[in-house]
């Protein structure tokens, strides 16, 4: 990533260096992206803003939807989810839904699952070239569980099954679910991996206020 100097012009910052004042350090931007089911693609448009502002986060945290979001954009893959998404119609979604009338989840995951893996396959989260964690509720506690680490497919999936709906995915030998739960808008992860400053995106404040 270069150097981002701030609040000054190429020209001043030479100036200042002559002097001896060196350059301001860029801070760390962390950026938080909540949960949202649907709504949530419209962290697409967020992140797409805050590059073109040059804003590139250095940590990014999501919850549910936001970890989908978050997790793309850290793999080099949003192009491809933002296509998928916007090719979304009705039959489409209902080919996606594996629904099953026995276990803990109306619908599976499996094929929601694959969709994510065609397009990231076994990309692990420690491999990313920024810090990246996804937030899920592991269901015999009810603690809230940071994956940072192993596969990036997991850790997406594990942050958006909600209860009743998506079945428990395993990971390692946790059985998670959605983190809205218990972290609906990760600031807080977002600042204890290292954030200076961290953007948050709250697309349901309707339901959740900080």
């Amino acid at each position: 990533m270069q150097d981002i100097r701030v609040g000054r012009g190429r020209d001043e910052a030479d100036d200042a260096e002559k002097v001896g004042l060196g350059t301001i350090r860029r801070p760390v931007v962390g950026l938080a992206l909540g949960g949202g089911a649907a709504r949530g693609f419209a962290h697409i448009g967020i992140l797409r803003t805050l590059i073109a502002h040059g804003i590139a986060p250095n940590i990014v945290v999501g919850t549910s939807i936001g970890a989908v979001v978050g997790g793309a954009y850290a793999a080099g893959h949003l192009d491809t989810l933002e296509e998928w998404a916007r090719s979304l119609q009705v039959r489409n979604i209902l080919g996606y839904l594996d629904i099953r009338l026995n276990g803990s989840g109306l619908i599976g995951g499996e094929k929601l699952a694959a969709r994510l893996e065609a397009s990231i396959g076994n990309t692990l989260i420690e491999d990313l070239p920024v810090k990246f964690a996804s937030v899920s509720t592991e269901v015999r506690t009810g603690h809230e569980i940071w994956l940072t680490h192993g596969r990036l497919v997991d850790a997406m999936r594990a942050s958006y099954a909600l209860p009743g709906i998506f079945s428990p995915v395993l990971v390692g030998d946790r059985w998670l679910v959605d983190g809205a739960l218990v972290n609906p808008v990760p600031v807080s992860a977002a600042r204890a991996l290292g954030a200076e400053i961290v953007i948050a995106a709250n697309l349901s404040s309707d339901v959740f206020t900080h």
